[in-house]
Protein backbone atom coordinates (compact mmCIF):
# COMPACT_ATOMS: atom_id res chain seq x y z
CA UNK A 1 0.00 0.00 0.00
CA UNK A 2 1.33 3.45 -0.90
CA UNK A 3 2.29 5.51 2.16
CA UNK A 4 0.76 8.97 2.65
CA UNK A 5 4.21 10.56 2.32
CA UNK A 6 4.89 8.77 -0.97
CA UNK A 7 1.42 9.67 -2.27
CA UNK A 8 1.94 13.35 -1.38
CA UNK A 9 5.35 13.35 -3.07
CA UNK A 10 3.88 11.74 -6.18
CA UNK A 11 1.06 14.28 -6.29
CA UNK A 12 3.45 17.22 -5.94
CA UNK A 13 5.62 15.87 -8.75
CA UNK A 14 2.66 15.20 -11.04
CA UNK A 15 1.07 18.56 -10.27
CA UNK A 16 4.34 20.35 -11.04
CA UNK A 17 4.69 18.52 -14.36
CA UNK A 18 1.11 19.34 -15.34
CA UNK A 19 1.60 22.96 -14.30
CA UNK A 20 4.67 23.23 -16.52
CA UNK A 21 2.86 21.59 -19.45
CA UNK A 22 -0.34 23.61 -19.21
CA UNK A 23 1.30 26.96 -18.50
CA UNK A 24 3.90 26.70 -21.25
CA UNK A 25 1.58 27.89 -24.10
CA UNK A 26 0.28 30.77 -22.01
CA UNK A 27 3.79 31.60 -20.89
CA UNK A 28 5.01 31.90 -24.47
CA UNK A 29 2.05 34.07 -25.45
CA UNK A 30 2.46 36.35 -22.46
CA UNK A 31 6.21 36.68 -22.92
CA UNK A 32 5.62 37.51 -26.58
CA UNK A 33 2.98 40.17 -25.83
CA UNK A 34 5.29 43.14 -25.13
CA UNK A 35 7.60 42.09 -27.97
CA UNK A 36 4.78 41.93 -30.51
CA UNK A 37 3.43 45.24 -29.28
CA UNK A 38 6.85 46.84 -29.61
CA UNK A 39 7.76 45.38 -33.03
CA UNK A 40 4.38 45.32 -34.80
CA UNK A 41 2.31 47.99 -33.02
CA UNK A 42 -1.03 47.85 -31.26
CA UNK A 43 -3.09 47.29 -34.44
CA UNK A 44 -1.15 44.19 -35.49
CA UNK A 45 -1.05 42.98 -31.89
CA UNK A 46 -4.83 43.34 -31.61
CA UNK A 47 -5.23 41.20 -34.76
CA UNK A 48 -2.85 38.54 -33.41
CA UNK A 49 -4.59 38.54 -30.01
CA UNK A 50 -7.95 38.17 -31.73
CA UNK A 51 -6.61 35.20 -33.70
CA UNK A 52 -5.57 33.56 -30.43
CA UNK A 53 -9.02 34.32 -29.02
CA UNK A 54 -10.66 32.86 -32.13
CA UNK A 55 -8.56 29.69 -31.74
CA UNK A 56 -9.59 29.40 -28.08
CA UNK A 57 -13.23 29.79 -29.05
CA UNK A 58 -12.90 27.18 -31.81
CA UNK A 59 -11.09 24.85 -29.41
CA UNK A 60 -14.44 24.39 -27.70
CA UNK A 61 -16.09 23.13 -30.91
CA UNK A 62 -14.77 19.60 -30.35
CA UNK A 63 -18.20 18.18 -29.49
CA UNK A 64 -16.83 17.47 -26.02
CA UNK A 65 -14.69 14.57 -27.20
CA UNK A 66 -11.39 15.79 -25.80
CA UNK A 67 -13.02 16.32 -22.41
CA UNK A 68 -14.09 12.68 -22.25
CA UNK A 69 -10.59 11.31 -22.89
CA UNK A 70 -9.23 11.74 -19.40
CA UNK A 71 -12.41 10.78 -17.55
CA UNK A 72 -13.26 7.63 -19.50
CA UNK A 73 -9.67 6.49 -19.81
CA UNK A 74 -9.48 6.95 -16.02
CA UNK A 75 -12.61 4.81 -15.62
CA UNK A 76 -11.21 2.19 -18.01
CA UNK A 77 -8.02 2.19 -15.98
CA UNK A 78 -9.99 1.75 -12.74
CA UNK A 79 -11.88 -1.17 -14.31
CA UNK A 80 -8.66 -2.53 -15.88
CA UNK A 81 -10.32 -2.58 -19.32
CA UNK A 82 -7.73 -1.79 -22.02
CA UNK A 83 -10.17 -2.54 -24.84
CA UNK A 84 -12.55 0.18 -23.63
CA UNK A 85 -9.67 2.66 -23.67
CA UNK A 86 -8.79 1.72 -27.24
CA UNK A 87 -12.38 2.17 -28.40
CA UNK A 88 -12.62 5.58 -26.74
CA UNK A 89 -9.47 6.78 -28.49
CA UNK A 90 -10.68 5.46 -31.85
CA UNK A 91 -14.01 7.30 -31.52
CA UNK A 92 -12.35 10.55 -30.46
CA UNK A 93 -9.84 10.52 -33.33
CA UNK A 94 -12.58 9.79 -35.88
CA UNK A 95 -14.61 12.78 -34.69
CA UNK A 96 -11.57 15.07 -34.71
CA UNK A 97 -10.64 13.97 -38.23
CA UNK A 98 -14.11 14.92 -39.45
CA UNK A 99 -13.89 18.21 -37.57
CA UNK A 100 -10.53 19.01 -39.19
CA UNK A 101 -11.96 18.57 -42.68
CA UNK A 102 -14.92 20.78 -41.76
CA UNK A 103 -12.91 23.72 -40.39
CA UNK A 104 -10.48 23.68 -43.30
CA UNK A 105 -13.44 23.99 -45.67
CA UNK A 106 -15.07 26.71 -43.55
CA UNK A 107 -11.87 28.75 -43.15
CA UNK A 108 -12.87 31.60 -45.52
CA UNK A 109 -16.29 31.94 -43.87
CA UNK A 110 -14.75 31.97 -40.39
CA UNK A 111 -12.45 34.79 -41.51
CA UNK A 112 -15.28 36.82 -43.02
CA UNK A 113 -17.44 36.30 -39.94
CA UNK A 114 -14.76 37.58 -37.59
CA UNK A 115 -13.95 40.59 -39.78
CA UNK A 116 -17.65 41.40 -40.08
CA UNK A 117 -18.04 41.96 -36.34
CA UNK A 118 -14.58 43.23 -35.37
CA UNK A 119 -13.16 46.60 -36.38
CA UNK A 120 -9.71 45.76 -37.75
CA UNK A 121 -7.59 48.68 -39.05
CA UNK A 122 -7.09 48.70 -42.82
CA UNK A 123 -3.30 48.51 -42.44
CA UNK A 124 -3.49 44.95 -41.07
CA UNK A 125 -6.83 43.79 -42.51
CA UNK A 126 -5.34 41.53 -45.21
CA UNK A 127 -2.97 39.80 -42.78
CA UNK A 128 -5.75 39.54 -40.20
CA UNK A 129 -7.97 37.78 -42.75
CA UNK A 130 -5.16 35.26 -43.33
CA UNK A 131 -4.86 34.60 -39.60
CA UNK A 132 -8.58 34.08 -39.07
CA UNK A 133 -8.85 31.82 -42.13
CA UNK A 134 -6.42 29.33 -40.60
CA UNK A 135 -7.52 29.71 -36.98
CA UNK A 136 -9.90 26.74 -37.20
CA UNK A 137 -7.25 24.42 -38.63
CA UNK A 138 -4.85 25.40 -35.87
CA UNK A 139 -7.53 24.85 -33.26
CA UNK A 140 -8.33 21.29 -34.37
CA UNK A 141 -4.65 20.35 -34.63
CA UNK A 142 -4.27 21.52 -31.05
CA UNK A 143 -7.33 19.45 -30.11
CA UNK A 144 -5.69 16.33 -31.53
CA UNK A 145 -2.58 17.09 -29.49
CA UNK A 146 -4.74 17.64 -26.40
CA UNK A 147 -6.48 14.31 -26.96
CA UNK A 148 -3.12 12.53 -26.81
CA UNK A 149 -2.13 14.61 -23.77
CA UNK A 150 -5.38 13.66 -22.02
CA UNK A 151 -4.68 9.96 -22.63
CA UNK A 152 -1.21 10.37 -21.12
CA UNK A 153 -2.64 12.22 -18.10
CA UNK A 154 -5.31 9.56 -17.52
CA UNK A 155 -2.52 6.99 -17.27
CA UNK A 156 -0.44 9.23 -14.96
CA UNK A 157 2.28 9.69 -17.58
CA UNK A 158 2.82 13.29 -16.58
CA UNK A 159 6.46 13.41 -17.63
CA UNK A 160 5.34 12.62 -21.18
CA UNK A 161 2.66 15.33 -20.92
CA UNK A 162 5.33 17.86 -19.98
CA UNK A 163 7.72 16.72 -22.72
CA UNK A 164 5.05 17.06 -25.41
CA UNK A 165 4.06 20.55 -24.30
CA UNK A 166 7.53 21.95 -23.67
CA UNK A 167 8.95 20.73 -26.97
CA UNK A 168 6.07 22.21 -28.97
CA UNK A 169 6.19 25.50 -27.07
CA UNK A 170 9.95 25.75 -27.60
CA UNK A 171 9.25 25.55 -31.33
CA UNK A 172 6.55 28.22 -30.95
CA UNK A 173 8.88 30.55 -29.05
CA UNK A 174 11.59 30.09 -31.65
CA UNK A 175 9.10 30.71 -34.45
CA UNK A 176 7.84 33.93 -32.85
CA UNK A 177 11.41 35.15 -32.36
CA UNK A 178 12.21 34.38 -36.00
CA UNK A 179 9.08 36.16 -37.21
CA UNK A 180 9.81 39.30 -35.20
CA UNK A 181 13.56 39.46 -35.84
CA UNK A 182 13.18 38.96 -39.59
CA UNK A 183 10.18 41.29 -39.93
CA UNK A 184 7.87 38.54 -41.16
CA UNK A 185 4.94 40.22 -39.41
CA UNK A 186 1.62 38.47 -38.83
CA UNK A 187 2.17 35.77 -41.52
CA UNK A 188 5.36 34.80 -39.69
CA UNK A 189 3.47 34.47 -36.41
CA UNK A 190 0.96 32.25 -38.22
CA UNK A 191 3.74 29.94 -39.42
CA UNK A 192 5.07 29.76 -35.86
CA UNK A 193 1.63 28.64 -34.67
CA UNK A 194 1.46 25.92 -37.33
CA UNK A 195 4.91 24.65 -36.34
CA UNK A 196 3.80 24.51 -32.71
CA UNK A 197 0.64 22.53 -33.51
CA UNK A 198 2.43 20.15 -35.87
CA UNK A 199 5.14 19.28 -33.36
CA UNK A 200 2.55 18.78 -30.59
CA UNK A 201 0.57 16.31 -32.74
CA UNK A 202 3.68 14.44 -33.91
CA UNK A 203 5.00 14.05 -30.37
CA UNK A 204 1.56 12.92 -29.20
CA UNK A 205 1.59 10.13 -31.77
CA UNK A 206 5.09 9.07 -30.74
CA UNK A 207 4.35 9.09 -27.01
CA UNK A 208 1.07 7.18 -27.45
CA UNK A 209 2.35 4.80 -30.13
CA UNK A 210 1.99 1.60 -28.10
CA UNK A 211 -1.61 2.43 -27.24
CA UNK A 212 -2.37 3.35 -30.86
CA UNK A 213 -0.75 0.22 -32.29
CA UNK A 214 -1.90 -2.37 -29.73
CA UNK A 215 -5.21 -1.21 -28.29
CA UNK A 216 -6.93 1.04 -30.83
CA UNK A 217 -8.87 -1.32 -33.07
CA UNK A 218 -12.44 -0.07 -33.53
CA UNK A 219 -14.78 2.62 -32.15
CA UNK A 220 -17.12 2.20 -29.22
CA UNK A 221 -20.26 0.09 -29.64
CA UNK A 222 -23.74 1.59 -29.73
CA UNK A 223 -24.38 1.55 -25.97
CA UNK A 224 -20.94 2.93 -25.18
CA UNK A 225 -21.33 5.61 -27.83
CA UNK A 226 -24.66 6.72 -26.37
CA UNK A 227 -23.06 7.08 -22.93
CA UNK A 228 -20.04 8.92 -24.31
CA UNK A 229 -22.14 11.32 -26.35
CA UNK A 230 -24.48 12.02 -23.43
CA UNK A 231 -21.44 13.02 -21.39
CA UNK A 232 -19.60 14.76 -24.21
CA UNK A 233 -22.45 17.07 -25.16
CA UNK A 234 -22.79 18.26 -21.57
CA UNK A 235 -19.02 18.57 -21.35
CA UNK A 236 -19.06 20.57 -24.60
CA UNK A 237 -21.36 23.14 -23.07
CA UNK A 238 -19.09 23.34 -20.04
CA UNK A 239 -16.12 23.90 -22.34
CA UNK A 240 -17.95 26.70 -24.11
CA UNK A 241 -18.64 28.28 -20.75
CA UNK A 242 -15.01 28.00 -19.70
CA UNK A 243 -13.83 29.76 -22.83
CA UNK A 244 -16.55 32.37 -22.42
CA UNK A 245 -15.14 32.99 -18.97
CA UNK A 246 -11.70 33.71 -20.41
CA UNK A 247 -12.46 35.25 -23.77
CA UNK A 248 -15.71 37.23 -23.51
CA UNK A 249 -13.86 40.34 -22.34
CA UNK A 250 -11.84 40.43 -25.57
CA UNK A 251 -14.85 39.60 -27.75
CA UNK A 252 -17.10 42.27 -26.23
CA UNK A 253 -14.26 44.79 -26.29
CA UNK A 254 -13.65 44.02 -29.97
CA UNK A 255 -17.30 44.68 -30.80
CA UNK A 256 -18.04 47.66 -28.53
CA UNK A 257 -14.85 49.52 -27.63
CA UNK A 258 -12.17 51.50 -29.44
CA UNK A 259 -8.99 49.98 -30.86
CA UNK A 260 -6.98 51.44 -27.96
CA UNK A 261 -9.35 49.91 -25.39
CA UNK A 262 -9.32 46.60 -27.28
CA UNK A 263 -5.51 46.58 -27.17
CA UNK A 264 -5.59 47.13 -23.38
CA UNK A 265 -8.19 44.41 -22.80
CA UNK A 266 -6.46 42.01 -25.24
CA UNK A 267 -3.15 42.52 -23.44
CA UNK A 268 -4.44 42.44 -19.85
CA UNK A 269 -7.17 39.76 -19.99
CA UNK A 270 -4.97 36.80 -21.10
CA UNK A 271 -2.23 37.82 -18.67
CA UNK A 272 -4.59 38.12 -15.69
CA UNK A 273 -6.51 34.96 -16.61
CA UNK A 274 -3.30 32.96 -16.98
CA UNK A 275 -1.94 34.19 -13.65
CA UNK A 276 -5.16 33.87 -11.64
CA UNK A 277 -6.26 30.53 -13.07
CA UNK A 278 -2.76 29.01 -13.11
CA UNK A 279 -3.39 26.78 -10.05
CA UNK A 280 -6.21 25.05 -11.95
CA UNK A 281 -3.62 22.86 -13.68
CA UNK A 282 -2.87 21.33 -10.28
CA UNK A 283 -6.29 19.69 -10.43
CA UNK A 284 -5.38 17.46 -13.37
CA UNK A 285 -3.90 14.68 -11.18
CA UNK A 286 -6.88 15.14 -8.85
CA UNK A 287 -9.27 14.59 -11.77
CA UNK A 288 -7.37 11.45 -12.74
CA UNK A 289 -7.60 10.16 -9.16
CA UNK A 290 -11.31 11.00 -8.85
CA UNK A 291 -12.10 9.40 -12.24
CA UNK A 292 -10.33 6.19 -11.21
CA UNK A 293 -12.28 6.37 -7.93
CA UNK A 294 -15.53 6.69 -9.88
CA UNK A 295 -14.68 3.58 -11.86
CA UNK A 296 -13.46 1.56 -8.88
CA UNK A 297 -15.67 2.71 -5.94
CA UNK A 298 -18.32 5.35 -6.79
CA UNK A 299 -19.64 5.38 -3.22
CA UNK A 300 -16.43 6.91 -1.93
CA UNK A 301 -16.42 9.77 -4.43
CA UNK A 302 -18.26 12.28 -2.20
CA UNK A 303 -15.73 11.95 0.63
CA UNK A 304 -12.82 12.10 -1.79
CA UNK A 305 -14.34 15.18 -3.42
CA UNK A 306 -14.77 16.93 -0.06
CA UNK A 307 -11.16 16.25 0.83
CA UNK A 308 -10.00 17.59 -2.53
CA UNK A 309 -12.08 20.77 -2.20
CA UNK A 310 -10.92 21.41 1.36
CA UNK A 311 -7.27 21.23 0.34
CA UNK A 312 -7.99 23.32 -2.74
CA UNK A 313 -9.58 26.20 -0.83
CA UNK A 314 -6.69 26.32 1.62
CA UNK A 315 -4.38 26.82 -1.36
CA UNK A 316 -6.61 29.20 -3.29
CA UNK A 317 -7.29 31.71 -0.51
CA UNK A 318 -3.68 32.90 -0.02
CA UNK A 319 -2.96 32.61 -3.74
CA UNK A 320 -5.97 34.74 -4.60
CA UNK A 321 -4.92 37.32 -2.00
CA UNK A 322 -1.46 37.58 -3.57
CA UNK A 323 -2.98 37.83 -7.05
CA UNK A 324 -5.21 40.71 -6.00
CA UNK A 325 -2.44 42.48 -4.14
CA UNK A 326 0.45 42.19 -6.60
CA UNK A 327 -0.80 41.26 -10.07
CA UNK A 328 -2.42 44.59 -11.10
CA UNK A 329 0.84 46.47 -10.52
CA UNK A 330 2.95 43.71 -12.10
CA UNK A 331 0.74 43.70 -15.20
CA UNK A 332 1.20 47.45 -15.59
CA UNK A 333 4.98 47.14 -15.34
CA UNK A 334 5.12 44.15 -17.69
CA UNK A 335 2.90 45.51 -20.47
CA UNK A 336 4.48 48.97 -20.43
CA UNK A 337 3.15 52.33 -21.58
CA UNK A 338 1.86 51.10 -24.95
CA UNK A 339 -1.46 50.20 -23.31
CA UNK A 340 -3.38 52.31 -20.76
CA UNK A 341 -5.29 51.92 -17.48
CA UNK A 342 -3.88 48.44 -16.87
CA UNK A 343 -3.75 48.62 -13.04
CA UNK A 344 -7.49 49.13 -12.40
CA UNK A 345 -8.39 46.90 -15.35
CA UNK A 346 -6.22 44.05 -14.08
CA UNK A 347 -7.55 44.47 -10.52
CA UNK A 348 -11.16 44.08 -11.63
CA UNK A 349 -10.37 41.17 -13.93
CA UNK A 350 -8.38 39.44 -11.18
CA UNK A 351 -11.26 39.70 -8.69
CA UNK A 352 -13.59 37.88 -11.06
CA UNK A 353 -11.07 35.16 -11.92
CA UNK A 354 -10.24 34.53 -8.24
CA UNK A 355 -13.93 33.90 -7.51
CA UNK A 356 -13.98 31.44 -10.41
CA UNK A 357 -10.83 29.76 -9.12
CA UNK A 358 -12.51 29.01 -5.78
CA UNK A 359 -15.07 26.74 -7.47
CA UNK A 360 -12.74 24.79 -9.74
CA UNK A 361 -12.24 21.82 -7.40
CA UNK A 362 -16.00 21.32 -7.18
CA UNK A 363 -16.22 21.51 -10.95
CA UNK A 364 -13.67 18.68 -11.18
CA UNK A 365 -15.75 16.58 -8.78
CA UNK A 366 -18.93 16.94 -10.83
CA UNK A 367 -17.03 16.02 -14.01
CA UNK A 368 -15.56 12.92 -12.38
CA UNK A 369 -19.05 11.98 -11.17
CA UNK A 370 -20.35 12.15 -14.74
CA UNK A 371 -22.55 15.18 -14.00
CA UNK A 372 -21.04 17.97 -16.14
CA UNK A 373 -24.52 19.39 -16.63
CA UNK A 374 -24.19 21.04 -13.21
CA UNK A 375 -21.07 22.86 -14.34
CA UNK A 376 -22.76 23.69 -17.62
CA UNK A 377 -25.60 25.46 -15.84
CA UNK A 378 -23.13 27.57 -13.90
CA UNK A 379 -21.38 28.58 -17.12
CA UNK A 380 -24.68 29.44 -18.79
CA UNK A 381 -25.43 31.75 -15.90
CA UNK A 382 -21.92 33.21 -16.16
CA UNK A 383 -22.23 33.89 -19.88
CA UNK A 384 -25.71 35.41 -19.54
CA UNK A 385 -24.71 37.73 -16.71
CA UNK A 386 -21.42 38.61 -18.39
CA UNK A 387 -23.00 39.52 -21.71
CA UNK A 388 -25.94 41.47 -20.30
CA UNK A 389 -24.02 43.23 -17.54
CA UNK A 390 -20.88 43.54 -19.67
CA UNK A 391 -22.64 45.33 -22.50
CA UNK A 392 -24.49 47.63 -20.11
CA UNK A 393 -21.44 48.45 -17.99
CA UNK A 394 -19.18 48.83 -21.04
CA UNK A 395 -21.54 51.55 -22.31
CA UNK A 396 -21.35 53.32 -18.94
CA UNK A 397 -17.79 52.63 -17.82
CA UNK A 398 -15.87 51.47 -20.88
CA UNK A 399 -13.35 48.69 -20.40
CA UNK A 400 -13.43 49.03 -16.60
CA UNK A 401 -17.19 48.53 -16.59
CA UNK A 402 -16.74 45.49 -18.82
CA UNK A 403 -14.18 44.03 -16.39
CA UNK A 404 -16.43 44.71 -13.39
CA UNK A 405 -19.17 42.64 -15.01
CA UNK A 406 -16.90 39.62 -14.69
CA UNK A 407 -17.10 39.81 -10.89
CA UNK A 408 -20.91 39.71 -10.95
CA UNK A 409 -20.89 36.84 -13.44
CA UNK A 410 -18.35 34.80 -11.44
CA UNK A 411 -20.30 35.13 -8.18
CA UNK A 412 -23.55 34.10 -9.87
CA UNK A 413 -21.88 31.09 -11.51
CA UNK A 414 -20.28 29.95 -8.24
CA UNK A 415 -23.63 30.05 -6.42
CA UNK A 416 -25.23 27.87 -9.12
CA UNK A 417 -22.32 25.39 -9.07
CA UNK A 418 -22.28 24.98 -5.28
CA UNK A 419 -26.05 24.62 -4.97
CA UNK A 420 -26.25 22.12 -7.82
CA UNK A 421 -23.49 19.85 -6.49
CA UNK A 422 -24.44 19.63 -2.82
CA UNK A 423 -25.22 15.92 -3.03
CA UNK A 424 -21.93 15.08 -4.76
CA UNK A 425 -19.56 16.53 -2.16
CA UNK A 426 -19.66 15.48 1.49
CA UNK A 427 -20.27 18.26 4.07
CA UNK A 428 -17.37 20.01 5.74
CA UNK A 429 -15.34 20.96 2.68
CA UNK A 430 -15.25 24.72 3.29
CA UNK A 431 -12.95 27.05 5.22
CA UNK A 432 -13.58 29.14 8.30
CA UNK A 433 -13.76 32.90 8.92
CA UNK A 434 -10.18 32.98 10.22
CA UNK A 435 -8.83 31.84 6.87
CA UNK A 436 -11.02 34.39 5.04
CA UNK A 437 -9.90 37.27 7.25
CA UNK A 438 -6.28 36.21 6.89
CA UNK A 439 -6.60 36.25 3.11
CA UNK A 440 -8.15 39.73 3.14
CA UNK A 441 -5.33 41.02 5.36
CA UNK A 442 -2.75 39.45 3.05
CA UNK A 443 -4.35 41.08 -0.01
CA UNK A 444 -4.44 44.49 1.69
CA UNK A 445 -0.84 44.26 2.89
CA UNK A 446 0.68 43.13 -0.38
CA UNK A 447 -1.49 45.62 -2.28
CA UNK A 448 -0.19 48.50 -0.17
CA UNK A 449 3.43 47.42 -0.63
CA UNK A 450 2.93 46.94 -4.37
CA UNK A 451 1.46 50.44 -4.66
CA UNK A 452 4.51 51.90 -2.91
CA UNK A 453 6.84 49.97 -5.22
CA UNK A 454 5.00 51.16 -8.32
CA UNK A 455 5.38 54.76 -7.23
CA UNK A 456 8.89 54.69 -5.78
CA UNK A 457 10.75 52.45 -8.25
CA UNK A 458 11.66 53.32 -11.83
CA UNK A 459 12.27 50.89 -14.69
CA UNK A 460 10.27 47.86 -15.83
CA UNK A 461 12.61 45.12 -14.69
CA UNK A 462 13.53 46.73 -11.37
CA UNK A 463 9.84 47.21 -10.60
CA UNK A 464 9.04 43.61 -11.51
CA UNK A 465 11.85 42.28 -9.35
CA UNK A 466 10.62 44.32 -6.38
CA UNK A 467 7.07 43.06 -6.92
CA UNK A 468 8.33 39.48 -7.01
CA UNK A 469 9.97 40.14 -3.64
CA UNK A 470 6.66 41.47 -2.30
CA UNK A 471 4.86 38.36 -3.58
CA UNK A 472 7.52 36.11 -2.07
CA UNK A 473 7.23 37.82 1.29
CA UNK A 474 3.46 37.47 1.16
CA UNK A 475 3.75 33.78 0.30
CA UNK A 476 6.13 33.28 3.24
CA UNK A 477 3.63 34.92 5.60
CA UNK A 478 0.82 32.73 4.22
CA UNK A 479 2.94 29.60 4.69
CA UNK A 480 3.53 30.20 8.43
CA UNK A 481 0.18 28.80 9.70
CA UNK A 482 0.48 25.82 7.35
CA UNK A 483 3.92 24.95 8.69
CA UNK A 484 2.72 25.37 12.27
CA UNK A 485 -0.20 23.01 11.64
CA UNK A 486 2.14 20.39 10.19
CA UNK A 487 4.48 20.62 13.16
CA UNK A 488 1.57 20.31 15.56
CA UNK A 489 0.36 17.22 13.71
Amino acid sequence: MTSPTAAATSYRRDALLVAVARMAPLGVQLLATPLVLDRLGDSAYAAWALMMTTINLLLTADLGVVGIMQRYHGIARGQQDARLGGRITASVLLVLAGLLVTVVALGPWISRGVLAVVDVPDAVRVDAALLFRHAGTLAVLQLVALAFSSYLAAHSRFIAVAVQSLAARAVLAGGIAWALLTDQGLPGLLLASFADAGVAVLLGVVLCRQHLLREVRRPTDRAQTRELWAYSWRNQLSALGFVAQRELDVVIAGVMLSTAALASVSAAAPLVAAACLAPTVLLTPVFTSLSVQAGRDPAGLAAAGASAERGWLRLVLPFGALALGVLPFAATAWLGPEVSAITPLAALLAAGFVVTLAGNARAVVVRAAGRPGIETRSYVVYAAVKIVAGVALAVVGGMLGLAAAGILASVAALVVLVRGSRGLVAPGSGVGPRELLGALALAAGTGALSFVVSRAVDGRWTTLVCLVVVAGAGAAVAAVPVLRARRAA
